[in-house]
C-alpha cells in the first residue's frame, strides 16, 4: 500500500503512530547528538502533519541512553527530557529505558532503570517502556518484568508529582544544556533545509548511519508513479481532509 494512503488511514483511525528516534542513541553518542534526536522529532512531526495526523497520534521517541559514568549523566538526561515535553506539549512522548550501556550487572542495572523512571515521571513522559536488569544477560523472565513493573510503580507513586513541584535555574546546567540541544538541532535543520534531506540521510546526519538513495533494503520495491496513476482510496482521503 502506498505510505502516505495508509498514514492518511492511521490519521481518520485515530491511531497513535510511534516514531523511532530513540534507536539513534544506540549507534550514535547520546551526548553529542542529542540534537539530531531533537530535529528528527521535528521533521516526523512535519510529515505526520501533512498525512493528517494530529498532536495527539504522534508518539515521538526519544531514549535515556547517556553513558552513566560521566560526570552529571542525570543532569543531561533531565534536560532531554524535559526540553522534548516542553517543546512537545500536546505529544504522546515515547520515553525509552537505557540498554545501551548495560553490562550484565543485574544490581547496577536495576538503580540504571531507577533513574530513568525518575526523569520519566518528573518530566511527564507519557508512553514509558520499562528497562530490564536482565538486559544483556537473557530474554527477560517474567519474574525480571514483574520486579521491573514494581520497582516502576514505586518510583511513579512515590514521586507522583515531582514536576509540579520543581522549577530549573534558567542560568544553570539543565536550562543551559536545554538551549545547546536547541541550537544545534536549528542549526542542523538549516542544514537540512538547504542540502535536502535525502543528502542528509546519505551523509550519516541521523544515527550516523548513512542511506543513500539508490542502497538499503526495501530500495527494490520502491517504484515511480506512472503519470497515469490512480488511487480512488487516496482521493476520498483527501477529500475528506
Amino acid at each position: 500500500m502506498d505510505q502516505y494512503v495508509s498514514r492518511r488511514l492511521i490519521a481518520r483511525a485515530g491511531i497513535v503512530i510511534n516514531t523511532g528516534e530513540d534507536n539513534y542513541l544506540t549507534t550514535a553518542d547520546a551526548v553529542d547528538k542529542a540534537h539530531t534526536v531533537l530535529s528528527s522529532q521535528f521533521i516526523n512531526e512535519a510529515f505526520a502533519f501533512r498525512a493528517g495526523l494530529n498532536e495527539k497520534q504522534l508518539g515521538l521517541g526519544h531514549a535515556y541512553e547517556i553513558d552513566p559514568w560521566i560526570e552529571d549523566s542525570f543532569l543531561l538526561e533531565l534536560s532531554q527530557a524535559q526540553l522534548v515535553r516542553q517543546i512537545f506539549p500536546h505529544h504522546p512522548i515515547k520515553w525509552m529505558p537505557p540498554t545501551k550501556h548495560k553490562t550484565g550487572d543485574i544490581f547496577f542495572a536495576h538503580v540504571h532503570d531507577a533513574m530513568f523512571n525518575l526523569v520519566g515521571v518528573a518530566t511527564n513522559q507519557s508512553i514509558e517502556l520499562l528497562g530490564m536488569f536482565s538486559e544483556a544477560v537473557h530474554n527477560p523472565m517474567l519474574m525480571d518484568r514483574y520486579l521491573s513493573l514494581k520497582a516502576t510503580r514505586y518510583v511513579h507513586t512515590a514521586c507522583k508529582h515531582l514536576g509540579d513541584e520543581i522549577t530549573f535555574k534558567p542560568d544553570g546546567r539543565i536550562a543551559k544544556r536545554a538551549v545547546q540541544v536547541l541550537d544545534e538541532a536549528l542549526a542542523q535543520l538549516e542544514d537540512v533545509s538547504r542540502d535536502g534531506i535525502w543528502d542528509a540521510i546519505s551523509n550519516g546526519a541521523f544515527a550516523d548511519v548513512k542511506r543513500t538513495r539508490t542502497g538499503g533494503k526495501g530500495y527494490g520495491g520502491v517504484l515511480k508513479k506512472h503519470a497515469q496513476y490512480m488511487n480512488p482510496l487516496l482521493d476520498a482521503l483527501e477529500a475528506q481532509s
